[in-house]
């Protein structure tokens, strides 16, 4: 094809500016655009448009749901006997192990006893509360009347905060505590963290 043609058609020049010895060329190629365009398919193919319904289709399917149906939907599965005597072996000992205390056979809640002291002289009673009694206070004991009041207490290994109640109204936080904890009032709360083998820290 001439360049001036290929102008032409693509617009770049009028008929009147295309040179009379490229005319008939010109009309020949206009001819035949034509026809490709009188002959040519409109619209999509007759195929495309149950493609596109069906592809609606399934994504417009939750995807638990499609999850739930594949799962549902039968499979033939060849198994491995010695494999498969393993796996449910192993699923056999997992499920076991919770009600059976794991393999070393240790108690899930473990006592710990702690002892607990306050030197207060001039009180008449000492009791204490704290999250390991439900802040309920218990009792303290200045069994030789020296005015050191002591408890044994017996908690499951954590942490607990707790506080001193002398002569029932007075709260005071034990100050042989290592660590503290702002009560929300003002306070500190002593912290007491008991380790799984009886530890005290």
């Amino acid at each position: 094809m001439h360049e001036d043609v290929q102008r032409y058609l693509d617009g770049e020049l009028t008929g009147e500016e295309l040179p009379d010895q490229l005319r008939a060329e010109a009309a020949a190629w206009e001819a035949l655009l034509e026809d490709v365009r009188m002959t040519a398919v409109h619209g999509a193919p007759a195929w495309l448009e149950p493609r596109v319904l069906k592809a609606v289709e399934v994504a417009s399917v939750p995807a638990w749901r499609r999850g739930f149906g594949w799962l549902m939907q039968p499979r033939t599965i060849r198994v491995a006997p010695a494999p498969a005597f393993a796996a449910l072996a192993v699923l056999a000992l997992a499920i076991a192990l919770p009600w059976t205390g794991g393999l070393s056979g240790a108690p899930e809640d473990e006592t710990v006893y702690v002892q607990l002291f306050l030197e207060a002289p001039a009180a008449s009673s000492v009791a204490i509360a704290g999250d390991f009694n439900s802040w309920a206070p218990l009792e303290l004991e200045d069994a030789d009347g020296d005015g050191v009041w002591a408890a044994r207490l017996a908690v499951n290994p954590g942490v607990y905060e707790y506080m001193f109640v002398l002569d029932g109204s007075r709260w005071v936080t034990d100050p042989h505590a290592e660590r503290y904890s702002d009560d929300g009032f003002g306070n500190r709360n002593a912290v007491l963290a008991i380790l799984p083998e009886g530890g005290r820290t």
